[in-house]
């Protein structure tokens, strides 16, 4: 509704201005839920099942203190470090938790512990994949599918769009025939045009990949992001654009086209008659890969990231390029160089187990986000899950000490087996705006549910009063 985004467009561009009363503002304007909110709370998806990794070894680490920030006063900072710090004692946790909270106006760390060593950051990876999209392109931006026609040939020529509906097929065939009629034909050929990416399933995945259920190999086009059954973590298509090939075929036949053998590979002829559907646009792939961690589309958005820079489309260079393009964003934020040459990335959905990201880079990420000097990524401010409302953090922060959390903080939940992770954005009593990344590592698979309760526990601390 066009009030309703007037009043968005203002709290980003307010929020900008002033990080401090970034959450207030926001929360004013129902850009996003809060304590100040008037929308109603939302049903998340049920956590998903567990993904495979190897057991770490565990380690105490120091946790030294870093300078805090000039702004910020001193007491307050070692009050928020202690009541974190406390956590580490915890039995599941048994010392092996990493943290770093980073102020968004200063980008200097107000606490931290183990911040630099490089820890697997599960699905919270998917931050990095959606700021690395977002400094790319403009959000507006589509993904067009085209089907154009020419000498009794229709040539289905994916644009990247893997969530593709049947009626978007339907309609497309139902174009498509009309055009074919216009020329003169009612029996037609099918090619499949995937070369706007290569795409494919990456081995990096390991035991996390179609097999399970977790993901689709990326492909020019899908239907249904290749979920099969239509649920998350349900059987997943090994050949996502053959799939939407031979169902289109279907969709021609039911517009009246007689259509002669299987669908083939095939160039897309130039200046031919065409007629297309196009996607969501990018800023909304973004928010829904983020808000129920979507492996499927995180994926497709690290290979539209490899296209804009013009490197090989493929997982590994997807991944390659998503990794080069956070360098090049830390760098620019000034961070060590040590955090750099730590950072690993290996996919763009976080199921690698072999990614590793220290949280002093992810949360100065995100507190580059939370303060509105990046053009475009403040839209990842509305589109991570807020803390016991929506998407993956609906059913959390529900225990004792942490339900003052619920509203304020918001954050992008990770788990892969041995490894629990929140990083996100959320505002220190009085108003100061932070980015902030948490992991804790090194448990048994079985104790997964009290790892994620001593995250939240960790995360609640940001929002107490010293």
């Amino acid at each position: 509704m066009p009030t309703e985004r007037l009043w968005r467009a203002a709290a980003i561009t307010l929020c900008a201005a002033v990080p401090a009363s970034f959450y207030v503002i926001g929360d004013l304007t129902d850009a996003f839920p809060g304590v100040l909110t008037v929308v109603s709370e939302e049903t998340g998806p049920a956590a998903g099942p567990r993904a495979q990794a190897e057991d770490y070894d565990r380690v105490t680490p120091e946790a030294p203190g870093p300078p805090v920030a000039a702004s910020v006063p001193t007491e307050q900072a070692r009050d928020l470090q202690a009541r974190m710090d406390a956590h580490a004692s915890l039995p599941v946790v048994a010392g092996n938790l990493s943290y770093a909270v980073v102020d968004a106006d200063s980008g200097e760390q107000l606490a931290s512990r183990d911040a630099h060593t490089a820890h697997v950051p599960a699905s919270t990876l998917k931050l990095l994949t959606a700021a690395a999209v977002l400094r790319l392109y403009d959000g507006d931006v589509v993904l067009t599918t085209r089907a154009v026609v020419q000498d009794g040939t229709v040539t289905l020529q994916g644009g990247g769009d893997m969530m593709l509906s049947e009626d978007d097929l339907r309609e497309l065939a139902s174009a498509a025939a009309d055009l074919a009629r216009e020329q003169g034909t009612t029996t037609v050929t099918v090619a499949v045009d995937t070369g706007f990416l290569t795409g494919g399933a990456n081995p990096a995945w390991g035991n996390n990949g179609p097999a399970g259920g977790w993901v689709t190999p990326t492909a020019a086009l899908a239907v249904d992001r290749g979920w099969l059954d239509g649920n998350q973590y349900g059987p997943k298509s090994t050949d996502p654009a053959g799939d939407a090939a031979r169902l289109f075929v279907t969709l021609l036949t039911e517009s009246g086209l007689e259509v002669t053998g299987e669908p083939t590979p095939g160039a897309t002829p130039d200046g031919a008659p065409s007629v297309a559907v196009d996607s969501e646009p990018i800023v909304d792939i973004v928010r829904h890969t983020l808000l129920i961690s979507d492996n499927t589309t995180a994926e497709l958005l690290a290979h539209l990231v490899a296209r804009q820079r013009g490197e090989q489309t493929t997982p590994e260079g997807a991944a390659a390029a998503v990794e080069a393009e956070i360098r090049e964003l830390g760098a620019e934020l000034g961070l060590p160089q040590a955090d750099l040459d730590a950072l690993h990335i290996l996919d763009g959905s976080g199921l690698s187990p072999e990614n590793r990201v220290p949280p002093a880079l992810l949360a100065a990420v995100m507190g580059e986000v939370g303060s509105g000097n990046v053009q475009g990524l403040e839209q990842i401010l509305f589109d991570v899950p807020v803390a016991g409302l929506s998407g993956t953090l609906a059913d959390r922060f529900d225990a004792d000490g942490t339900r003052d959390a619920r509203g304020i903080v918001r954050g992008k939940t990770g788990y892969l087996g041995g490894a629990a992770t929140l990083a996100g954005v959320a505002v220190l009593p009085g108003g100061r705006t932070v980015g902030y990344s948490i992991v804790v590592h090194g448990f048994e698979g079985v104790n997964a549910v009290q790892a994620r309760a001593a995250v939240d526990a960790v995360a609640a601390e940001l929002v107490q009063e010293d």
